[in-house]
């Protein structure tokens, strides 16, 4: 007997993320392996610590973590330590007005993320 799923989540979350310049969604990303992926998502923001991605989601109302989530040794292998990545977690109960929320929310943070470089460019 399969885990419950989110009726709308894990692809409409997969294809916003990936959607969005600057964000890298972590794990199983093709959609034919999705049975096996949990209704959550690992991600990092370029430019953009993921405490401060938090915060802002959280200022937003949305809860979300950050961090290395006791996987120490792959945060750092991936060279994401030590900031870590943003944890989101969907249940049954979310709708696809959330999870649309959430993706045009992190498409502001990431448009707000700082180019590095961007003044040497002037």
């Amino acid at each position: 007997m399969g885990r419950a799923r989110p009726v709308h989540g894990d692809h409409r979350l997969a294809d916003g993320l990936e959607a969005i310049p600057g964000v890298r969604l972590y794990g199983l990303t093709d959609r034919a392996t999705f049975e096996r992926r949990t209704p959550t998502a690992a991600i990092t923001v370029d430019g953009v610590g993921s405490a401060d991605v938090a915060a802002r989601l959280g200022a937003a109302g949305i809860a979300v973590w950050d961090g290395d989530f006791y996987a120490t040794g792959l945060i750092e292998r991936l060279g994401l330590a030590p900031g870590g990545v943003v944890r989101i977690g969907l249940t049954h109960y979310n709708t696809a007005a959330e999870v649309d929320r959430l993706v045009g929310e992190l498409a502001a943070i990431a448009g707000r993320a700082p180019v590095v470089g961007a003044a040497a460019r002037g």
